[in-house]
């Protein structure tokens, strides 16, 4: 008999029974799972919200992935059918999947209620708003948006506003070559008498009692009529009503259950509905969606040429990097390509097309890594060199020029993400090589232990490329303990750096090569535990470094080099965006006789200060 709503059955205690309120968390592999906890409130006293429906259907469903066969099996739309939500950008739905594998649904449901509610009769719970208000408290973008993504999974990303409630059997699966399932048998005219409310062409065929499956999965295929249906079952199911009934005593006995108790009723089909941050505040609301749109992709100035962009490093959206391939000569980048997880590649763009026999090497990131930083080495029209720094101590090969050759180009530029991890790259190129180069970054990737930088770079452009980084164990607990070199007539020489850090426990001291000529007497520039270079002074004449001495905060050290010069310099450590302080780090740069010139490179005090 159909279902009524009389004046003791209140429309809200029917929408609280069901989980229309509960917020749904969307898993990569899984698809929709209901939370446990109401996400929203009604916030209005309206009545029409909830109708009588008692009637039955049998929908066939193709998908077009296991994923959408997932969200068919559960009365979802598919994924590419719900409405976007901001954070939509840290997982890019992939390109449309080649029909190799055809799947199917076919779901009978047993239509009791609908269920119509407005986003505006819609209030949030107050403890979610305080969860996403804690998560916006937190210090720094990623962190903010890995706190928001665990609200969400908490919570769920999407709130349900019209849905169909009852019973449900389901079977979904893998079918072989046909794009449709096979018909169900035809029932018999006593099971549409049984059922006058069911369209008799709607019922699933009835089993004699003596020939009844033993298994849950078996009753459900041979309702459908499924049997044999699938070369690869995905879900059989049963919601609603009581499925040891109909395993027990079958289908007669199972609805009845659906229609004798309306406590068992789920929702079993969802029309419409709309992400969470919906029912927030329009303040909330904005401050969660401007965190997405302007605090997830974030882009470095651009290096070389100012031409307009031939590609994006930002087009695929948001991935993971697996590995970087380059085409190089000894002079310029040629080519670059961009491999993601999933098999995704950007690149490469014009000469590694055309040139197979061209010079290339691929820079391959372990599962968890990601590049924190770049150097770029350039001239007015092209790239000249390029070098990754990775998230776990250590770097890539220097691309393009060699350190063993000495070269003129520009001064060496730090992209550095700043506890990012980088999502790709964007340029130009002529038909040579690349002619620009800017690094684009992944604000939803907090890495740990990332200290802020700097750089200050003075000198001339020639000379042997020199990167001390590459000296440091660890370069979040790296700090330079000593500095020798040379007071020489001519300018800046013989300068040997020494570095401390932490590695395995363990106190480690590594001392880079000397860079220069013996010309002059040695000095020796040792800092006590707890001191550090907070700035730099000198002289240099547009080719080389002449004077430099260190100023630290405990005292200004005696200079190295000549005792005067042509053009003054003199740089103090910086601070970071949020005003903590910063020191030298390390430094890079060139040199044949001389210092030609210097990349200073000023970073936050390490996250562990060794001993001497």
């Amino acid at each position: 008999m159909p279902f009524m709503l009389d004046s003791n059955q209140k429309e809200l205690q029917i929408i609280k029974n069901t989980s229309i309120l509960n917020g749904v968390f969307f898993d990569a592999a899984t698809g929709p799972i209901t939370t446990s906890r109401p996400a929203a409130i009604l916030s209005t006293s309206d009545t029409g919200r909830v109708q009588t429906i008692d009637d039955s259907v049998t929908e066939d469903l193709i998908p077009e992935s296991e994923l959408d066969a997932r969200y068919a099996q559960l009365g979802w739309l598919y994924p590419s059918k719900l409405p976007a939500k901001p954070w939509d950008i840290l997982a890019p739905r992939n390109q449309r999947p080649t029909k190799l594998e055809i799947w199917g649904s076919r779901r009978f449901m047993v239509q009791r209620l609908s269920i119509n509610i407005s986003v505006q009769d819609l209030s949030p719970e107050d403890a979610l708003v305080e969860a996403l208000e804690a998560a916006l408290r937190q210090r720094t973008s990623a962190l903010r948006i890995r706190a928001l993504r665990e609200v969400f999974t908490t919570w769920g990303e999407m709130i349900p506003l019209n849905v169909v409630v009852g019973a449900c059997m389901a079977s979904t699966g893998k079918i072989n070559g046909e794009t449709i399932l096979l018909d169900a048998t035809a029932p018999s005219d006593d099971t549409a008498t049984d059922h006058p409310n069911i369209p008799a062409n709607e019922v699933p065929n009835q089993l004699n009692t003596h020939d009844r499956p033993k298994s849950l999965v078996d009753i459900v295929d041979q309702h459908l009529g499924t049997t044999g249906n699938f070369t690869r079952r995905l879900e059989s199911r049963v919601q609603g009503g009581s499925s040891e009934t109909l395993l027990k005593e079958g289908y007669d006995a199972w609805l009845k259950s659906v229609i004798d108790n309306p406590a068992s009723w789920r929702i079993i089909k969802i029309l419409h509905a709309v992400p969470i941050t919906e029912i927030l505040s329009d303040q909330l609301r904005d401050r969660i969606e401007l965190l997405f749109t302007s605090s997830v992709i974030l882009r470095s100035p651009s290096v070389g040429a100012p031409h307009a962009f031939n590609f994006d490093g930002a087009a695929n959206g948001i991935r993971t990097i697996e590995s970087i391939t380059i085409w190089f000569s000894t002079s310029r980048i040629r080519d670059i390509s961009v491999t993601y997880a999933g098999g995704t590649v950007a690149g490469p763009y014009s000469y590694g097309l055309s040139d197979l026999e061209s010079q290339s090497d691929t820079f391959v990131l372990a599962p968890g890594e990601y590049i924190t930083d770049l150097f770029v080495w350039h001239e007015s029209e092209w790239i000249m060199g390029i070098q990754f720094v990775k998230s776990s101590p250590g770097l890539s090969p220097i691309y393009g020029i060699r350190t063993k050759d000495s070269i003129s180009s520009r001064p060496p530029v730090l992209l550095s993400g700043n506890g990012n991890g980088l999502l790709g790259l964007s340029g130009a190129y002529t038909a040579d090589g690349l002619s620009q180069l800017q690094a684009v970054w992944r604000g939803d990737v907090a890495i740990r232990r990332q200290r802020h930088t700097q750089t200050s770079c003075v000198g001339g452009p020639r000379g042997f490329v020199f990167n001390d980084l590459q000296h440091l164990a660890d370069p979040a607990t790296a700090r330079i303990v000593q500095i020798t070199g040379r007071a020489g007539v001519n300018g800046v020489a013989k300068l040997q750096t020494t570095y401390t850090c932490m590695s395995g426990g363990a106190l480690v001291r590594s001392e880079t090569p000397p860079r220069g000529s013996d010309d002059g007497r040695l000095i020796t520039m040792t800092l006590d535990e707890d001191e550090y270079i907070i700035g730099v002074r000198g002289h240099h004449n547009n080719h080389g470094i002449q004077r430099m001495l260190f100023v630290t905060n405990k005292k200004t050290h005696p200079a190295f080099g000549a005792d005067k010069g042509d053009i003054e310099f003199n740089f103090d450590a910086p601070k970071t965006s949020d005003g903590r302080e910063m020191v030298l780090h390390y430094i890079a740069g060139k040199s044949r006789g001389w210092m030609d010139a210097v990349l200073f490179v000023w970073a936050e005090r390490p996250l562990k200060t060794p001993g001497v």
